[in-house]
């Protein structure tokens, strides 16, 4: 399929009709909605603890739920973050706070560490939709935020970050205003949405350019989890395999693979200082049309966050029509689920604690 091909098909307003594109663009069209909705569901369970201010955020999660937290991460630098994404234990310290992620509820990865640190530390956090740790929650009484159900979790992404970023301000953690950065998000969008053209679109014209080539996504500081949110949704969403790195690191190993068949996107951030504007011109003069820079005209950090995240969606539903794959279903994910022998034995452990609470 040309060029030309692809456009028109991202342009005929037929396609948004049918399912499962239809109620995929339509959770991506509430993404802000949700994203508020939940900040203040996060920042009325913070009351809760709003006296106790953590030495360090213990953060458990593992795929789409784990991103969110390394977005705390770049958001707020006041209190550190630690990601866990790991079967292994990880002891955390009384003064700690632990937030739980986990939208079906039942992601066995969390759990271990969870379990561990019952006897260790009381300060937690469950973030989910229903399963297990909303079990373990409502035995325990710990404070809980209850995402929508009936999504795939990756979709929940927004649900997440918005409760993290209530919890964090209930904290007393500085963040940028919310609500200025909701209104300019809200029109930035608007460039990405299935009724703007595709010669208009950067996510119809990103998607266009990528589909039948391998993406390769690079990032630098804080638009790295931007960057990896991407890799992710392209596998997920539009069943592309996709490469991602870090740069500068990627100019002494990764490019050597870049090549007339490679695609080379990357999401920037204004505030990127000028030695990594110098290694994103050189990629360009090289790449030329294979490159692809994902800019949005923000006016504060946090609107350029969520306007990138949001065009990074548009972009991996946008590729999945022109793949005719399924943005919403998964077919590998969940069987290695059902074979991996960790699961079972780690969910065995849980439901038998949970007998005995």
């Amino acid at each position: 399929m040309r060029s030309e091909d692809y456009h028109n098909l991202l342009d005929n307003s037929e396609v948004y009709r049918r399912e499962p594109y239809m109620k995929a663009f339509s959770i991506v069209d509430r993404y802000l909605e949700c994203f508020s909705k939940y900040y203040h569901l996060g920042l009325e369970v913070g009351e809760k603890i709003k006296d106790f201010i953590p030495s360090r955020i213990v953060y458990l999660g593992i795929g789409g739920s784990a991103i969110a937290g390394d977005f705390i991460n770049i958001i707020t630098e006041e209190v550190p973050v630690i990601v866990h994404r790991d079967y292994m234990v990880f002891r955390s310290n009384p003064d700690d706070l632990i937030i739980a992620v986990s939208y079906s509820g039942d992601t066995a990865e969390i759990f271990p560490t969870l379990l561990k640190n019952l006897e260790l530390n009381r300060r937690m956090i469950m973030i989910t939709s229903d399963g297990r740790l909303r079990k373990l929650a409502e035995k325990m009484n710990f404070p809980s935020i209850i995402l929508e159900p009936g999504i795939p979790p990756r979709y929940a992404f927004p649900h997440t970050l918005g409760a993290l970023l209530g919890l964090i301000q209930s904290l007393g953690i500085k963040i940028e205003t919310l609500s200025g950065s909701i209104v300019e998000t809200g029109k930035i969008k608007e460039n990405f949405v299935p009724e703007t053209p595709t010669a208009k679109n950067l996510a119809k014209k990103s998607a266009s350019k990528i589909v039948g080539m391998l993406p390769i996504v690079y990032g630098y500081g804080k638009a790295v989890p931007i960057a990896y949110r991407l890799k992710c949704q392209l596998n997920e969403n539009s069943k592309i395999f996709s490469h991602f790195c870090e740069v500068p690191e990627a100019f002494h190993n990764d490019v050597e693979i870049l090549n007339e068949k490679t695609v080379l996107l990357a999401p920037r951030l204004s505030n990127e200082p000028n030695e990594i504007d110098e290694v994103y011109r050189a990629l360009s003069s090289f790449l030329r049309e294979n490159y692809i820079e994902l800019k949005v005209p923000a006016g504060n950090f946090l609107s350029e966050i969520l306007s990138l995240l949001i065009l990074v969606d548009y972009i991996s539903l946008y590729a999945a029509i022109l793949r005719n794959v399924d943005p919403l279903a998964l077919y590998v994910i969940p069987k290695l689920k059902d074979n991996n022998r960790n699961y079972q034995e780690i969910l065995k452990n849980v439901d038998e604690r949970l007998g005995k609470i």
